[in-house]
């Protein structure tokens, strides 16, 4: 029992992320005022609907944002529509949708100048096949900017040919992720079809969210993105226990689902409780990339 007149302490509700409200933003270093590209009209993403149009899809971010696993969930369901579309891997580190797709198109070697020819060569031909294709960037990637810096209006470039360039970037909770997006929206590369894809996955389980992603949320590389119109999608979690085993087991989503193997594969299928949690994924996927379902290849 409390004494008689002893002052009470006053209980203040612990919140995660509070500090923040005071903090300076961090910058970035690849932020560069000199090369932002003033005077070009964009399009908003509000009713941009691109059915039946060729799309490639810019998947760009660090390493381990998850653009690799996007575009395996993109190919999965193309193949399962009994459609084709190119793929192109061009991450030095991380070549491995040829494991999973077959004709995953790489260039020659890794080098930064001679990747952007390849790259620009690429995206020729898929104008010239009036295809959609999904590229597969690496982190830290210097094709595309090279490429963006030769051609500034690399898009507009694209949708003269009837090609509509879909950029995505992944992020994960880091401020440091979002260097890519603030150095192309810089050099104009500015599509009116722009994705930022928070990935959840990335995220401590302890969190929510969004008091993970507080500092990208507000820092003025993401916020200008949304102001001038780019759509912003959340990445739904997959428990990285599950994700590391259909990638070690080089399974698709479909057959992690399903308790399926490969032909000839020794090794048991994903189990009961994880192939649970891969399905939920899965509708989970479908939900949230819903707004850009048009934009799909």
């Amino acid at each position: 029992m409390a004494e008689k007149n002893k002052p009470v302490a006053e209980i203040i509700p612990f919140r995660r992320g509070a500090s923040l409200d005071d903090e300076s933003e961090i910058p970035l270093a690849s932020a560069s005022s000199s090369t932002a590209v003033a005077g070009r009209d964009r399009l908003g993403p509000v009713a941009l609907n691109l059915t039946g149009k060729p799309k490639v899809w810019f998947l760009i971010g660090p390493n381990g944002s998850g653009k690799t696993a996007l575009a395996r969930w993109i190919g999965w369901n193309v193949a399962g529509e009994g459609r084709t579309v190119l793929m192109a891997a061009l991450d030095p580190q991380n070549r491995s949708l040829a494991t999973w797709f077959s004709n995953v198109m790489q260039p020659d070697n890794n080098d930064g100048t001679q990747t952007a020819r390849w790259l620009r060569d690429f995206l020729q031909h898929a104008m010239d096949r009036m295809e959609s294709a999904i590229l597969d960037f690496g982190g830290g990637d210097t094709a595309l900017a090279k490429l963006v810096n030769e051609a500034p209006d690399l898009d507009a470039v694209l949708a003269a040919a009837g090609v509509t360039a879909v950029a995505c970037y992944m992020i994960g909770p880091r401020v440091e992720d979002l260097a890519s997006l603030d150095a192309l929206e810089r050099a104009g590369f500015q599509p009116a079809a722009t994705v930022i894809v928070m990935n959840e996955g990335r995220v401590d389980s302890t969190l929510s969210r969004e008091e993970a992603f507080a500092r990208v949320l507000r820092h003025g590389a993401f916020t200008r993105a949304v102001a001038r119109g780019a759509t912003v999608l959340w990445m739904p979690r997959l428990e990285p226990e599950v994700a590391a085993e259909i990638e070690g087991k080089r399974l698709t989503f479909g057959q992690a689902r399903d308790g399926q193997v490969p032909a000839g594969a020794k090794f048991a299928p994903i189990g009961g409780f994880k192939r649970s949690m891969v399905r939920r994924w899965l509708d989970a996927m479908v939900h949230e990339f819903a707004p850009v379902a048009s934009w799909m290849p």
